[in-house]
């Protein structure tokens, strides 16, 4: 005797459960509700020096990073901070040199560097300095809070991705200048073009791009891993609605003409780059990347990373056709669209902090 059709439709639905609210109970814990943190909750009459230094890691986690996968670990003594790579969260197909990962976690060092500095303390920052994993040793020493760069500090808590059509107003000379003053750094060097030659050229990389990747299973599987753990954008049962449809569907297609029309309507586009291509290189360009999106958004300039002719073997050399002749740095770690625009909705959501604390 054959299954009636009754009983196929409801053995479809509930493997269909099966597979879904799974995923929906066990997201990993996350919200917005870390964004909040007060200034003046900084203990500051507290005889632990633990306690001081943790605090400081509020603004740490705050930090952009890829598909925000949030690939960071730390850990706190009296008077250092260790920040480690957390290779659970590394993204091994968009991402296979980890250059991603590690503009991430430069750009959470520069959080903490700024948060302590505000704070009163001087830093002294140890790169790579030889355990598995460990990026960054932070030495703090305590000192009268004199507090520097006051326009960057503050801007931590309201940083945020803008991925919205941007107005065809061009960034006057003065404000690039401002931009790339904040950003200054000996091993890296900010480019940032309004040239439409240059814009195009890029928008035709990020179509080209954008077509190698939808096409590849893997990296749609990946992506729909994380859009599944609510980290990017919805949470819940859109998560994992957003994690089918980018699997099961050809989302190709909408993707490049959203991106496509997203770079028409761009007055300027930023590469950051460096001589070596190293992880070294990578972390000082996320921490170069942070000081300027810190601040623009200080100015009320948007900015909205796309990575997607960094991710693809084949079209990543060609980026560096749009450096300027001559620079001797020409090893592209990021680029971005840079303009203004209307407000995005709000912030990510975040990993509480204990969860990236490693317990003594």
């Amino acid at each position: 005797m054959g299954i009636s059709a009754a009983k196929v439709i409801l053995l479809s639905i509930f493997l269909f459960l099966g597979m879904l609210l799974p995923g929906i109970v066990f997201q990993p814990k996350s919200s917005i509700e870390v964004w909040n943190i007060n200034e003046s909750d900084f203990p500051s009459n507290s005889s632990h020096p633990q306690e001081k230094l943790a605090f400081l890691l509020n603004y740490a986690i705050l930090a952009p990073s890829s598909h925000n996968s949030q690939p960071w670990k730390f850990n706190v003594s009296d008077d250092e901070i260790l920040l480690y790579a957390d290779r659970s969260r590394w993204l091994s197909v968009a991402d296979t040199d980890k250059r991603e990962m590690y503009i991430s976690l430069g750009a959470a060092l520069e959080n903490l560097i700024l948060a302590a500095e505000h704070f009163g303390y001087n830093c002294t920052v140890s790169a790579f300095p030889g355990e598995e994993d460990l990026v960054a040793l932070i030495s703090l020493q305590e000192v009268i809070p004199a507090p520097s760069n006051a326009a960057l500090f503050p801007a931590i808590t309201s940083r945020q991705t803008n991925r919205n059509p941007y107005e065809m107003q061009a960034l006057s000379q003065a404000e690039r200048d401002r931009l790339l003053s904040s950003g200054s750094h000996p091993e890296v060097a900010v480019f940032l073009s309004q040239d439409p030659d240059t814009i195009e050229a890029f928008r035709e990389l990020v179509v080209e791009a954008d077509g190698i990747l939808y096409s590849d299973i893997n990296y749609k599987s990946e992506l729909g891993r994380w859009l599944g753990q609510g980290v990017m954008g919805p949470s819940g049962l859109k998560a994992k609605l957003a994690q089918l449809e980018v699997v099961f569907l050809d989302v190709g297609p909408e993707q490049i003409r959203q991106d496509s029309d997203l770079i028409n309507r761009t007055p300027c586009i930023g590469f950051i780059c460096t001589a070596e291509n190293d992880s070294l290189s990578s972390v000082k360009a996320g921490q170069v990347l942070e000081r300027l999106w810190l601040a623009a958004t200080a100015r009320g300039i948007a900015l909205h990373p796309m990575s997607q002719p960094l991710e693809v073997r084949q079209v990543k050399g060609r980026l560096a056709d749009l450096i300027p002749a001559g620079s001797e740095k020409r090893v592209v770690q990021q680029t971005f669209r840079l303009g203004y625009a209307a407000p995005e909705g709000g912030p990510s959501n975040r990993r509480p902090l204990e969860t990236v604390l490693i317990k003594n």
